[in-house]
């Protein structure tokens, strides 16, 4: 186990600037998910880091190591690519004992490691089927086990789950998280899914186009997210843009005929803003309650499983809600409402400052 420094890298292909200069420090034992979406560098920095990819300019130590030059096989670095890359024409015990053989680890100890660490991701009784044999997520843990087998000093996770359906892939994210408690290993995984980011992650390094938007813990991020950008990604829908009444902790947001709360001390009186809203931030009330932001028509509901989501029109406009589908069973399209919105729910950015 190591702590991981990235200083000032960077990174450009063919003339368009992937990676910003940029900085990252993950704790000993910690698991820090890169969130963003396709094309943001998160990829191309976890290959920087496992040695795939060379960096412009700056330096990558584990520990108190530089391995910004070294070669992959000299990184002590674990890597699980997202479509597997297991030898087909391997057994699965030969595919997790593959990287031991390659440092003339004898048969017998690789044999003995590859059989404990198979245990650790559960398939101790799979060691003799090929991986044709496996399902995807049955894969995916061959892969794990591999990575792990060396015992490196750094786990790295590229996409891991994006291939799985969506019983197998909470399934794998349990998985992760229980093999993460038990060996302690210093993680980074990419993802595009927040969800995973939140779940999995005891830091969160948001980018986009090359650039570090908010580097955190899940919860800050989620309550204070740093910039528009972060709020939106995070399930953030913009209301539209208000003006701000009174200034500091006594601000409100006058918006479409609404007067909302605001957590930000850092506004004044008259500042125009960009409001968002997190749906499941907003109650719709059943009772008179002081706390009522508004009152709408229900203009849609749509049940997905146990959620269901419904926006209501004030005005020009739309509220999102979103809710369990038991409490949705006695509402209807078309229906007036009363709705309130918790401050910790809003998020505000200035557009432009008043004079």
């Amino acid at each position: 186990m190591a702590e991981l420094t990235i200083s000032r890298v960077s990174k450009t292909f063919n003339g368009t600037r992937v990676l910003e200069p940029l900085d990252l420090t993950v704790g000993d034992g910690s698991f820090c998910c890169m969130l963003g979406s396709s094309g943001s560098g998160k990829s191309t920095l976890l290959r920087i880091v496992a040695g795939l990819e060379e960096p412009d300019d700056g330096s990558i130590h584990v520990g108190k190591r530089d391995v910004t030059r070294l070669s992959v096989e000299k990184r002590n670095i674990g890597f699980v690519f997202q479509n597997y890359a297991l030898f087909p024409h391997l057994s699965v015990r030969s595919n997790v004992m593959y990287g031991l053989r390659a440092r003339r680890t004898s048969r017998s100890e690789s044999r003995r490691k590859a059989e404990e660490m198979l245990g650790l991701v559960g398939l101790g009784d799979f060691g003799g089927r090929s991986p044709a044999q496996l399902s995807g997520g049955q894969q995916q843990r061959v892969a794990l086990a591999r990575a792990l087998v060396t015992s490196p000093d750094l786990l790295l996770l590229d996409e891991p789950l994006s291939a799985l359906d969506k019983k197998i892939r909470g399934e794998m994210q349990r998985e992760l998280k229980r093999i993460h408690q038990e060996t302690g290993l210093t993680t980074i995984m990419v993802t595009h899914d927040q969800e995973e980011a939140m779940d999995l992650g005891d830091q969160v390094m948001m980018l986009d186009h090359g650039i570090v938007q908010q580097n955190d813990t899940p919860e800050s991020m989620y309550r204070t997210p740093e910039n528009r950008f972060v709020a939106q990604f995070l399930g953030g829908q913009l209301l539209g843009t208000g003006v701000v009444v009174g200034s500091g902790a006594a601000a409100r947001i006058r918006i479409g005929g609404l007067l909302l709360g605001a957590r930000q001390d850092d506004l004044r009186d008259g500042d125009e803003v960009d409001v968002l809203v997190m749906a499941e931030r907003v109650r719709i009330l059943t009772a008179p309650d002081a706390d009522a932001a508004g009152e709408g028509t229900l203009s849609a509901l749509d049940f997905f499983g146990p959620f269901a989501r419904a926006e209501i029109a004030v005005a020009d406009l739309r509220v999102p809600v979103t809710m369990l589908s038991q409490e949705a069973d006695r509402l209807s399209e078309g229906q007036r409402v009363r709705f309130a919105i918790a401050p910790e729910g809003l998020h505000v950015f200035a557009t432009t400052r008043a004079a």
